[in-house]
This record gives structure tokens, C-alpha cells and sequence, in this order.
């Protein structure tokens, strides 16, 4: 961690890994204005599809299938797709896997308490740690990765990724994701540039900073910034992409020492401090636009599904 952090900050512009965000406090803060921010559809939308979708999404899956879900979070979705299982199989194994360690353990928990017939096996790692992981579980598996979270994989290293993913499917594995099919950039800016939403997540990751590197950033030398990209050309394995940079702007000139590190930063006024690795955060796809992507890398759209207002999608895939 110490490595990746002092990594971002020493770049240029400066920037913290999107993962940082998440930690117990960080994840508690998204899930409550997912859940809440009437602008935030992702949630409530892709929510409502499982609760629709379910029964489809593993209609065609063989039995005894083992659940495993990347950047599970509150694991509150997921209950839908467990409950599809059980109807097919009299109990299911599910592997959570996120780094918010405390978080996942905890609604792991309560998860196990709902469901008897479920054996709840939580991996505390990010997503390299679990498909390398999940490379030794031999039954056949439904990957799944919701709520956008593919999205934020930066586009040079979504390659990496998608590569890895399929290293760890069979030919009997599917691997479900949610995508935003929103690109409306009036939309999409209201949406991230929510100030509720802005200003504690901001908060609660300058105070991660100061807690684990004995730094002293102060809320009110930043401010959140959003912008809207919109790129003509290709950009790792994407064409045409469309996604959001946020970060925190500084509104003075000033210096932040980081002991720990053995860091003394500059921050000019106007100066942006990414919350995301450089270039993307959020992809915002088209149907088009994904099933390229997905086929670039070796993954065959078997199913797909979207909501009335084509706003959000879920994609069911298998090997080609």
C-alpha cells in the first residue's frame, strides 16, 4: 500500500488508487448514497433487474455451481442470484471477494444468518488476489461483478484484467457484469458531482491519509471536480471511450507532509488530486462499444439485458 500510494502522489498530476476510497468508513459512505442519491441510478436500477433477471441468468447454468463475486461490498444484490441457486440446488458456496476486509466480513455475516444452506467463504484481497484465487476451484463457477465496478478498472490495465478473467473461467464458467449505459453528459455529471456524496467521500479519504501516513491534508484546502471525456480513438482495449475524471481540486497554495512516507508534497491552487488511477474512472459503454471490447478479449456475449430506459445493463458471458 505504502508503495502505491507514495507512487500516485509522487506522479504527474498526482493521483490515489480508486481501491483506496474503500475501506470500512469509505464503503459504508457509497453504499448509503447508492442507496439514497436520487441521481445515482446504478444501484436501484441494477437492483431491480437482478430481482427481475435472476431466475434467466442462471437458467442455463449445470448444478452445483460455486458463486463467486468481485468487489462484493454489502453483498445486498447478490441475495437474488443466491436465492435463483438454491432453487436449482439444495445449498451453493459463494466467495466474496473485496478488499474493505472489515466491511465484507461483517455483511458476510449477516449473509450466512439469512442463508442456511449457503457456505460463505469471503477472500479479503483485491480483484488479481481473487481470480488467482479462484483459479483452484475446480466445480464450475458463475463470476459476477456488479454495480459498474468493471468500469473503473483504468483502460490500460483492463486488458490485464479481462486476460485474467479468462484464465480463471472453463468452458462451463459464465461471468456476469453490470455496465452504465448512460452517456448523457448533463446526466452523468449531476450524478457524480453530487456534493453529498462528493464531500464525505473526500473527507473520509483525506482522513484515511493523515490516519495511516501521519499526513496532514485539511478538508477545506480541496474541493470536489468532476469532467466529462469524451475520447475519438482507442484507448487500451476500448474505442471510442466515454468516462469520468474525479478529483479533489485545491483551492490554495499549499504544502501537505506525509511522515510515514518520508513525502513533502506541493500543491499549487487549482492543482488536481485524482481519486482514481490516471485517465478513467467510470466508463459509461454503449452495447456496441462492450461486445467489442468483451470479443477483444476473448468473451462471447451470451445474454443480455437492460432496463426500460436502456440506462443499465447486465451482460452474461462465456468463452469464444
Amino acid at each position: 500500500m505504502e508503495k502505491k500510494i507514495k507512487e500516485g502522489l509522487l506522479s504527474t498530476p498526482k493521483y490515489v488508487p480508486h481501491w483506496y476510497l474503500y475501506d470500512t468508513q469509505g464503503s459504508k459512505l457509497f453504499e448509503k448514497n447508492a442507496m439514497e442519491n436520487p441521481l445515482y441510478h446504478i444501484y436501484r436500477t441494477e437492483k431491480t433487474m437482478l430481482e427481475q433477471y435472476s431466475d434467466l441468468i442462471i437458467s442455463d447454468l449445470g448444478d452445483d455451481i460455486v458463486l463467486c463475486e468481485l468487489g462484493a461490498g454489502s453483498l445486498t444484490k447478490t441475495t437474488h442470484i443466491i436465492s435463483a441457486l438454491l432453487n436449482k440446488n439444495k445449498d451453493l458456496t459463494y466467495i466474496p471477494i473485496d478488499i474493505a476486509g472489515d466491511f465484507m466480513l461483517q455483511n458476510a455475516t449477516v449473509l450466512q444468518e439469512q442463508f442456511d444452506s449457503v457456505l460463505v467463504e469471503p477472500f479479503v484481497g483485491d480483484y488479481n488476489d481473487g481470480l488467482t484465487y479462484l483459479r483452484s476451484i475446480r466445480k464450475g463457477k458463475l463470476l459476477i461483478f456488479l454495480g459498474n465496478s468493471l468500469s473503473n478498472i483504468p483502460l490500460n490495465k483492463m486488458e490485464n484484467f479481462l486476460s485474467r478473467v479468462l484464465e480463471t473461467m472453463g468452458e462451463k464458467d459464465r461471468f456476469l457484469i453490470g455496465i452504465d449505459l448512460t452517456q448523457d453528459k448533463d446526466k452523468i455529471l449531476a450524478m457524480h458531482s453530487d456534493p453529498k456524496m462528493g464531500i464525505s467521500f473526500n473527507e473520509n479519504l483525506l482522513n484515511r491519509l493523515n490516519r495511516e501516513f501521519n499526513a496532514n491534508f485539511k478538508k477545506e484546502n480541496f474541493q470536489l471536480h468532476c469532467n466529462y471525456v469524451i475520447r475519438d480513438d482507442m484507448c487500451g482495449t476500448v474505442k471510442h471511450a466515454q468516462y469520468i475524471q474525479k478529483a479533489l481540486k485545491s483551492t490554495c497554495e499549499h504544502v501537505v507532509h506525509l511522515d510515514t512516507l518520508g513525502l513533502t508534497i506541493h500543491f499549487k491552487e487549482g492543482e488536481l488530486l485524482y481519486r482514481h488511477e490516471l485517465v478513467n474512472g467510470s466508463l459509461k459503454w454503449s452495447w456496441n462499444q462492450f461486445e467489442d471490447t468483451m470479443k477483444r478479449n476473448g468473451l462471447y456475449l451470451e445474454k443480455t439485458w437492460s432496463d426500460d430506459a436502456n440506462s443499465y445493463g447486465l451482460a452474461l458471458l462465456k468463452r469464444m
